[in-house]
């Protein structure tokens, strides 16, 4: 068999909006017990301690993301790593339902995007080339951003000649 396989590893840029969701959820904790210690209330300082917990157990991986793509055969699996510590698969997409692949920003996507959802799969560096792949299916449309190598796009010509450019 001649599939081409290859995983791809991108790790997710930071956001303006993921540093201040981090900062609120350090700065409420830290007056949480700070009033806790201050004025003797163990509300406050269970509340606060509460908040420190769930901030750092559920809210704060999340911000430390990284998104493997597998690559076989023309399929992708993309799996989304938090923290390092946990692997949760978040999509499959197959080539038989692929309508389009091109670079992002190309005029040949322009009339696959109307009501299409968008979904970004990558490290949010502008100087990174990302690709956008259409996938439809009889109840909904789906545009996924990602990072792929040259090697793939061409091995995704292979598959669906019609379907894939470079320009």
């Amino acid at each position: 068999m001649n599939d081409g396989y290859e995983e791809i590893l991108v790790k997710r840029g930071k956001t303006p909006k993921d540093t201040i969701l981090k900062a609120v959820i350090i700065g409420v904790t830290a007056v949480l017990v700070a009033a806790g210690i201050f004025f003797f209330n163990p509300l406050f300082l269970l509340a606060g301690m509460a908040l420190g917990l769930l901030g750092y157990y559920l809210i704060l991986p999340n911000f430390d993301l990284e998104y493997e793509y597998l690559y076989v055969g023309g399929d992708i699996d993309i799996d989304k790593i938090m923290a390092k510590r946990k692997r949760k698969k978040v999509a499959s997409y197959s080539k038989d339902n692929l309508e389009i692949m091109a670079p992002s920003g190309s005029g040949h996507l322009t009339p696959y995007l109307q009501g299409a959802k968008v979904v970004d799969y990558t490290s949010l560096d502008p100087e990174k080339k990302t690709w956008t792949l259409v996938y439809g299916s009889e109840t909904s449309k789906e545009a996924v951003v990602l990072e792929l190598t040259d090697e793939i796009a061409k091995d995704m010509r292979r598959f669906a000649p019609r379907k894939v450019f470079f320009d």
